[in-house]
């Protein structure tokens, strides 16, 4: 909808986007490691130590919250230091610090939605995002466009209904959290001291990180799209659109993998958390392979359906090729690292990530982008090398350690 508003103020959102998704996905990250350790505690039937886990885990995300407003907050005053086109800026100083509230709502909602999936329930989670998902569709066209008398607030009315959607997702994941606690005769208990929230900090910061490392990986691609030009970043934002639709399948694919081996493990079937670890991997790439014809075949068509400008949409149409072949890595990498963390295997990820796009992807794509003179393809193409080298040194650790 935003890019039906313009390039410029489609440049805005993806610029304010690529600032705050890595500290988005930190808290995602953070959340992460509660899944699994809530898994174990159910297969061994110890409800008491989830009710303690649940208590902990609250007061993190809490904390994880004011961190992430606070670096939001700083990022906003920097932004005409980055090098963008002054129109971009001036749009992404407002558009931000609205979106960093909705913060607020999604980290935790990702605090009660990681503990009800430890607790099996995938069903709830993915009821709530769906129906969060149309509320803000809706009032993302009646902020951004208007209906009758209303005007509308342009592109600022994304930001406004993404902070109203994620406050809605929250409360109601939290209603459906605590009506299930209930049913299980688990109470949360009181936060005793600091030892195991610092716990849960300490075997969430390497999922946390890990996520940031990706996530700057791409927001960076993205800032080097800001200096090729304005069609550039909308035709990158466009692709990403899709791609990271495609994403949400393998990071479900990922979500159930984690579940099932972690409760395994939890009750000593390790042969069990074996099957499921190879079955997800083997779901994540059929599908992946299946939207890549998809997204190859379509790639002159796919970037038209939502942005107007020929330019970018002519830009869009090259780096949908690269995307197919992008997302099946993508879809892999998530997978491998899903059952990994069931097994309990945090920190190595964390060091894959480190290779695979800090030194990787950024490098790869920079030199590809503006030695080669590749341009917005070059930036990808960095994108593939870093999400390929990902998926085969992942992919290796599980089948050599645990498979």
């Amino acid at each position: 909808m935003v890019g039906r508003v313009g390039d410029v103020e489609l440049a805005a959102v993806s610029f304010a986007g690529n600032l705050s998704i890595p500290f988005m996905f930190f808290g995602i990250g953070i959340g992460a490691s509660v899944t699994p350790l809530v898994g174990r505690r159910l297969g061994r039937g110890d409800f008491d130590a989830i009710g303690r886990l649940i208590a902990h885990a609250r007061s993190l995300h809490w904390r994880v919250v004011i961190f992430q407003l606070c670096v939001l907050t700083l990022l906003t005053a920097l932004m005409p230091f980055m090098g963008q086109p002054d129109e971009v800026v001036d749009i992404a100083r407002i558009y931000l610090p609205i979106y960093a509230l909705s913060m607020i709502g999604q980290q935790m909602f990702v605090c009660s939605r990681t503990i009800t999936e430890g607790l099996q329930d995938t069903a709830s989670p993915m009821a709530i995002g769906l129906s969060s998902n149309v509320l803000n569709i809706i009032l993302n066209y009646v902020l951004i466009f208007g209906v009758g008398s209303f005007q509308g607030i342009g592109v600022y009315g994304a930001a406004v209904s993404t902070l109203i959607a994620r406050f809605i997702m929250w409360g109601a994941m939290e209603a459906v959290l605590r009506s299930k606690l209930r049913g299980m005769g688990v109470s949360p208990a009181h936060v005793d001291g600091r030892a195991l929230t610092r716990r849960l900090f300490f075997v969430g910061l390497p999922v946390g990180m890990q996520s940031v490392i990706e996530c700057v990986g791409f927001a960076f691609g993205g800032i080097m799209m800001g200096w090729i030009c304005t069609s550039a970043i909308a035709a990158h934002q466009v692709v990403n659109l899709f791609t990271s639709m495609t994403f949400l399948m393998a990071t479900g694919v990922g979500t159930a993998v984690t579940i099932k081996v972690s409760v395994d493990v939890g009750a000593d079937n390790v042969a069990s958390a074996r099957r499921y670890a190879v079955t997800g991997l083997l779901v994540a790439a059929g599908f992946m392979s299946c939207t890549a014809i998809v997204f190859a075949s379509l790639s002159e068509v796919l970037p038209g359906l939502v942005i107007d400008s020929p330019e970018a949409v002519a830009i869009g149409a090259r780096l949908m090729l690269v995307g197919a072949v992008f997302q099946i890595f993508d879809g892999l990498q998530a997978t491998a690292v899903a059952g990994l963390r069931g097994f309990g295997d945090l920190i190595y990820p964390a060091k894959v990530a480190t290779i695979s796009y800090a030194v990787t992807c950024i490098p790869v794509g920079f030199v590809l982008a503006f030695v080669a003179d590749l341009g917005p393809v070059g930036v990808w193409m960095g994108f593939v090398a870093g999400l390929a080298l990902a998926s085969i040194l992942l992919i290796s650790r599980l089948v050599k350690r645990y498979l």
